[in-house]
């Protein structure tokens, strides 16, 4: 074999110095078996440094290059060129997962699962007459780009004088808005239920029902969930409370605020980036009786 009758053809983007391959037979079967997945590669294929020896070098329209040597066995020009492209293809399937890459980033972002979230804070509610009641607050719930559902336990106290009122309050509802920079702003609807246990000389309990109007603005930085809202609540029906010598009210329409902190469910991760064109670790096959 000489390099001085080497044949010299171009097929396509498969380029062949050497007369141990067929060009053609050699881009036939590459065709078959690596598809559409060769038309992003220029190769190059010359003689090697041993008889059935060839050097291919894989020039990749993104700028990569890959150089093999392989040792063909086969007792023929159609075999060597089936086997040639047998390999080629193998080190091309190889690439494709440097290839396929997604923008990984942009795929999260378009198709994000809903954010879960738990806090806890305080609230202040004050009518006409101006009794004021206030308490702490659980609540959490998941949201989603435009709605989240909410979940709320509250307790609930006010005092006047000798007469005292606690109680809980449990609910449950949807809040609708979107994204304003760094917040998440929207209107929230809030119905409950409340148990008032009332104490003076003697003692009382009874139940009723409130729905939160509400304003509501959240600041999720870090896994730190912020919240803060201020509206209405709407009592059903309306709340008396009497005792021996005084007496709360707490009326139809009362302003309501309250604030929270808490945190993401679950926590946010940091997610480090690979360097481009690397590729996370993994058992692949060489080539069949390829040398570098």
């Amino acid at each position: 074999m000489s390099l001085v009758l080497a044949l010299v053809l171009w097929i396509g983007d498969v380029r062949v110095r050497s007369d141990v391959v067929d060009a053609e037979a050699t881009r036939r079967a590459l065709t078959v078996r690596a598809g559409a997945s060769a038309d992003a590669w220029n190769i190059d294929v010359d003689d090697g440094s041993a008889p059935s020896e060839v050097r291919a070098t894989l020039r990749h329209r993104g700028g990569r290059e890959v150089q093999r040597s392989f040792v063909l066995a086969s007792a023929t020009t159609e075999e060597r060129s089936r086997e040639l492209a047998a390999a080629l293809a193998l080190v091309i399937e190889q690439q494709a997962p440097i290839d396929a890459a997604p923008p990984t980033a942009s795929l999260q972002t378009a198709v994000r699962d809903p954010i879960g979230w738990l806090a806890v804070g305080a609230r202040l509610g004050a009518g006409r007459p101006a009794d004021v009641d206030g308490g702490a607050t659980l609540r959490g719930g998941a949201r989603w780009r435009y709605v989240q559902v909410v979940g709320s336990w509250a307790s609930v106290h006010s005092r006047r004088d000798r007469l005292v009122v606690d109680g809980v309050r449990v609910g449950g509802g949807a809040a609708f808005g979107g994204s304003v920079g760094p917040w998440w702003i929207g209107a929230q609807v809030l119905p409950q239920l409340q148990w008032l246990f009332v104490r003076d000389r003697g003692r009382a309990r009874g139940v009723t029902a409130t729905t939160e109007l509400a304003a509501l603005a959240q600041l999720r930085t870090h896994g730190v969930w912020l919240g803060l809202r201020a509206g209405l609540e709407l009592a059903t029906p309306p709340v008396r409370l009497l005792g021996a010598e005084d007496a709360l009210r707490f009326g139809r329409a009362r302003f309501v605020l309250g604030v929270e902190i808490g945190l993401q469910l679950p926590p946010e991760r940091k997610v480090s980036k690979a360097p481009r064109g690397r590729r996370s670790a993994a058992w692949t096959p060489a080539p069949p009786r390829s040398r570098t």
